[in-house]
């Protein structure tokens, strides 16, 4: 009886442990599935995570590169004519697209982000041809402007010199026609009762000074009649004048003591001019100057003892 009953305890016990243990196995077969999934989950999700952050990165690079780009395109128009810029609006357009383009990451998000940046890469290609196109136009441009300027200083030399040339040509017309003389010969003179003449040097027996001198050939000045005015400084050296009878010289009217007419032919003219005082000569040196058409042409003396 005892034996039968221990029998039945041990088989129960036995059936006990069966249960524990079966129930022990699916627990551990759960928890294995549970482990194995939420391994491919981790897996899946650092795939996942670390597709994103590449994605993220590779936006970020290539935004990078647009900005960079846009940045070349705003210096390169700055140094455009004014009639060939870019506007500021479409440049400004381009920026606020740059900015506005974000990735967040995950779903359908970096094919939309994608497609965003390639028709912005698109338009900004565009945008960089067309600059390309104005630069070039712009060269040209400069070329044209500086070839006209080339041209303008080239003229305004050709200008500069022609006016030195005729400022030249005008000096030395003015120079050709001031009218010269040598061979200047100053005496003293008296005349018989029969009228010959003879030089003197004697102050009493003086009646006129002689001046004779020579009017050089000037092919410049305009021929006909010339005045040729005199002044004879007396042994005190003051012009022996009227002094009412001016004539001017350097723009100021200057006494003189006689004046004659002269026939001019542009060639060598001899001419003689007599000077009465019309009273009695005193001692000492007598200076003449002789002006043609305002100017001093030539001045000698005499002495009359």
């Amino acid at each position: 009886m005892d034996q039968v009953t221990n029998s039945k305890s041990n088989q129960g016990r036995k059936i006990v442990i069966i249960v524990i243990i079966a129930i022990l196995l699916a627990a551990n077969g759960v928890l294995l599935w549970q482990f194995f999934t939420q391994k491919e989950q981790i897996t899946t999700i650092t795939t996942e995570k670390t597709k994103v952050i590449s994605e993220r990165d590779e936006l970020t690079k290539q935004k990078a590169e647009l900005q960079a780009q846009l940045d070349s395109l705003v210096t390169m128009n700055n140094q455009l004519s004014s009639k060939l810029k870019i506007s500021d609006d479409e440049i400004a357009a381009l920026q606020t697209k740059i900015n506005n383009l974000q990735y967040s990451g995950g779903g359908g998000n970096y094919g939309a982000s994608k497609a965003e940046l390639d028709k912005l890469k698109a338009e900004m290609k565009a945008k960089m041809e067309q600059m390309a196109t104005l630069q070039k136009e712009n060269e040209g441009l400069k070329s044209d402007k500086d070839a006209l300027n080339s041209s303008l200083n080239d003229e305004k030399s050709k200008e500069q010199q022609l006016a030195q040339d005729k400022d030249i040509l005008a000096n030395k017309v003015a120079l050709g026609s001031v009218m010269s003389a040598d061979n200047f010969k100053i005496t003293g003179a008296k005349f018989s009762k029969s009228g010959k003449e003879s030089a003197t040097s004697s102050a009493k027996s003086t009646q006129k000074l002689k001046i004779c001198f020579t009017v050089s050939q000037n092919l410049v000045v305009d021929k006909g009649t010339k005045t040729v005015y005199i002044r004879v400084l007396g042994p005190d050296k003051k012009c022996i004048s009227s002094g009412s009878q001016t004539f001017k010289t350097n723009g100021q009217d200057t006494p003189y003591t006689v004046s004659q007419d002269i026939n001019y032919n542009n060639q060598k003219l001899d001419q003689c001019i007599y000077w009465a005082k019309g009273s009695a000569y005193t001692k000492g040196k007598y200076i003449v100057e002789v002006y043609l058409e305002g100017n001093l042409i030539g001045s000698s003396s005499t002495m009359l003892k």
